[in-house]
């Protein structure tokens, strides 16, 4: 009988190391899953599957078109991905309570943007930045911002406000990291953490047991 292959994303940069520490402690055999790795193809001893490292934005949206079975993201990540691709077929299999942070919109520590209502009594363009813009989009149409501009920035968004932008949204680990950067929290708009996922039709297409049996107790 031919046994169909999981194919299985994995996240560097900040999240490798505490889903490592869960594999380590649930006995799941990935071999050469750390930051030394070059390849970005760690094995899966003894199981019917392959994996891949990448960028931890990117494996929502390889989950979701069907690219890969299984993945490994926060759900910040679902969340920028599912906002924009309502049909998106994630589904968020198991949340696995690690590496926690906090979506915050963020103004100017000294600025006279101190709340949202301030963002929304603005007459010019609200300007927004973000790693997260479908997520930026949401919350200034759900809040009934006038007028809004939405900009993409890849890492140190802080450094916008003031005068490149009247706010910006982005994870941290708690509000004084956030003060340390000179920014004023007016609202968290998202928690997240490290969590499993699965497209939805290779859950009714594949046997994925072998690999989500090991996440069961996790």
């Amino acid at each position: 009988m031919t046994v169909d292959t999981i194919n299985v994303c994995l996240p560097k940069g900040g999240a490798m190391e505490p889903l490592c520490a869960l594999f380590e402690n649930i006995g799941f055999p990935v071999d050469g899953y750390h930051s030394e790795n070059r390849t970005y193809r760690p094995g899966l001893t003894g199981l019917p599957a392959r994996a891949k490292i990448m960028a931890e934005k990117d494996v929502a949206i390889q989950v979701g078109v069907g690219n890969y079975d299984i993945g490994f993201c926060g759900t910040d990540w679902v969340q920028e991905h599912v906002t924009r691709y309502r049909a998106a077929r994630v589904h968020l299999f198991k949340p696995l309570g690690l590496d926690k942070k906090e979506l915050h919109v963020c103004t100017s520590l000294n600025g006279s943007l101190q709340s949202v209502e301030d963002l929304q009594g603005m007459r010019e363009f609200v300007t927004l930045v973000s790693e997260y813009p479908n997520i930026a989009e949401g919350f200034a149409i759900g809040k009934r911002l006038r007028k809004f501009k939405i900009f993409s920035a890849w890492g140190s968004v802080e450094a916008y406000p003031p005068e490149h932008a009247d706010a910006v949204i982005l994870a941290a680990y708690d509000k004084d990291s956030l003060r340390e950067k000179a920014l004023h929290s007016i609202r968290c708009e998202l928690e997240s953490e490290l969590c499993l996922i699965v497209n939805r039709r290779s859950i009714v297409e594949k046997d994925l047991s072998s690999v989500l049996n090991f996440f069961s107790d996790a």
